[in-house]
């Protein structure tokens, strides 16, 4: 395998463990599933283009590696939406090593969906255009960019709640 591309799957070790956490709900389930998509990443090396995000890349086939093992365990299959995302529980929210949240932050998060916090991760936190994290999650471009300002607005609303006196 070629160094370069090995140490650059090897890089987002972290990132994708995260959303794997974020998705599975459990950290056995989400090594497994980060385990796979590498494995699904190195057997399919060829079909990577180069001078495309390799993030992006190995982020959707862990999506897929997701997809199939909902449907292997014959549980009814999640595409990455409101309903399925809403089925996370609030402690598997992906949290970057190196992102320390204020305790106001975390407990505001908490009070999002599933779904709006997938979607500020992977823009806020990972760095993700729009249309990557429309790859990612197989939904329209629209459909991120309106998710990403709902979750934003809700987010402030939290915030700005948990610090108006008048809320205790």
């Amino acid at each position: 395998m070629d160094p370069d591309f090995r140490d650059r799957l090897l890089s987002t070790l972290d990132d994708l463990y995260s959303f794997a956490l974020a998705l599975a709900g459990d950290a056995h389930d989400a090594h497994d599933l980060s385990q796979e998509a590498l494995l699904r990443a190195i057997r399919g090396r060829a079909s990577f283009r180069p001078g495309t995000d390799l993030r992006a890349w190995i982020f959707t086939i862990l999506r897929n590696a997701y997809r199939d093992d909902r449907r292997r365990r014959k549980l009814r299959p999640a595409a990455l939406e409101e309903e399925a995302l809403d089925s996370l529980p609030a402690a598997s929210v992906p949290h970057a090593a190196s992102v320390r949240l204020s305790e106001e932050l975390d407990r505001a998060l908490t009070h999002l969906s599933p779904a709006q916090r997938a979607l500020l991760f992977l823009c806020d936190v990972e760095g993700f255009s729009y249309r990557e994290i429309a790859e990612i999650l197989g939904r329209p471009v629209g459909s991120v960019m309106s998710g990403l300002h709902y979750a934003r607005r809700r987010l402030l609303q939290l915030l700005s709640a948990s610090r108006d006196p008048r809320t205790d």
